[in-house]
């Protein structure tokens, strides 16, 4: 997917590469209570390099600053919180102060990676052999349909305007630019008092018009509105908005599939635990010499999934940091035994997943840029 840039190529700046990951990985994919995207930083930047990493570290930060980088994409985000208060000795003030020092801008892509297609849970189940994937959990969302009637002769000023705010995406940002047009014919008569930029007060005018309609994400519809009342060349524009729902395809919360050839439990596990370099694996429930081979995932912290992988008939569900009282639940009612293999061996595949990304932007845009992965990251636990 080529995104187009408001720079030369051999200039790109912070907000190009910024506009190209919420095209790839859409802010609208994130649960409600996250905080994906921009975290601090400087869009009118000039692009020096890319690290991707899983967290924001001081010494992802020393990296960043060794490969001359200016732009940190992280999994998780810095800031998860608004902040009543910022200190700049303490974290997370003094990495934010670090970076902001720096120049570096920090992003982050959460949630919106775990479920769009080809992110986090969807490498998952390709390092572990798992075919015929679907998400456990469909995306479905919710967005508006936007009309509005605008002169011919203006129409393009006004679906620019409004494109270049958000509006007009489908198919999880694959698609921008969006629309439907229709010529008619428009009237309106204006009473004393208006300030019509378009026709005569007390007079019917007739005016060649087209029916524009785009979608929007209900997150943008105040600032797309906004961007349509700027643009329309008229005093009050006139427009109708309808909620509508729909799904994306390939995108939802988990995946579940099934492996080539059924194998006992512990011979999953060890496979498991062998292909995603873990350091150690937690099964829970189940019988080892039980065969499995329909598969739900979860990387990171996804146990509350367990229920949507067991209604949806899988043999075994694999996610990390399931707590205590978690697991005794699974031991007694439980229907599919647990396999805990970390949050950091289930999500630190994707940072080479975020790296292909920003090199196809870089390669698409002919800059002469670095990206790398960070190479100081590590399983947060010592196994003993």
């Amino acid at each position: 997917m080529k995104t187009a840039v408001t720079s030369t190529s051999d200039q790109l700046c912070h907000a190009d590469l910024i506009k190209f990951l919420e095209a790839t990985i859409p802010g609208w994919l994130s649960e409600s209570w996250d905080n994906c995207g921009l975290q601090a930083g400087f869009g009118k930047n000039q692009l020096t390099g890319i690290l991707c990493s899983l967290d924001i570290t001081a010494e992802v930060i020393d990296e960043a600053e060794s490969l001359g980088a200016n732009f940190i994409l992280s999994h998780h985000p810095l800031l998860f919180k608004p902040l009543s208060h910022l200190d700049l000795e303490v974290f997370p003030g003094d990495l934010l102060g670090r970076a902001l020092a720096g120049g570096i801008t920090l992003y982050s892509a959460h949630t919106n990676l775990d479920s769009v297609a080809g992110g986090v849970n969807d490498h998952l189940a390709e390092i572990l052999g798992i075919d015929q994937c679907v998400p456990l959990v469909p995306y479905s969302g919710r967005s508006c349909k936007l009309v509005t009637f605008v002169p011919a002769a203006e129409v393009d000023q006004v679906a620019a305007a409004m494109f270049a705010v958000g509006a007009g995406k489908l198919g999880a940002g694959r698609y921008s630019e969006c629309s439907f047009q229709t010529p008619g014919t428009g009237s309106f008569r204006p009473e004393v008092g208006a300030a019509p930029r378009v026709g005569e007060i007390g007079r019917l005018n007739l005016v060649d018009e087209v029916r524009l309609e785009t979608v929007v994400d209900e997150k943008l519809v105040t600032r797309v509105l906004e961007a349509l009342r700027q643009a329309h060349p008229y005093e009050v524009p006139a427009y109708d908005l309808y909620s509508v729902h729909f799904s994306e395809s390939g995108c939802g919360a988990g995946r579940i599939g099934v492996i080539e050839n059924p194998i006992n439990i512990d011979e999953f596990a060890l496979l498991v635990k062998t292909r995603l370099q873990a350091d150690a694996v937690r099964l829970i429930g189940g019988n080892l010499k039980s065969k499995v081979e329909k598969i739900a995932l979860c990387g990171g912290s996804g146990f509350s999934l367990y229920e949507s992988a067991q209604a949806a008939g899988a043999d075994i569900f694999i996610t990390g940091d399931l707590k205590y009282h978690d697991a005794r639940s699974v031991l007694e009612k439980g229907q599919i035994p647990v396999l805990d293999a970390g949050h950091f061996a289930t999500e630190r595949h994707v940072v080479k997943v975020c790296a292909a990304w920003c090199r196809d932007f870089v390669a698409k845009n002919n800059a002469d840029l670095k990206v790398a992965i960070a190479r100081s990251e590590s399983e947060p636990w010592i196994t003993v």
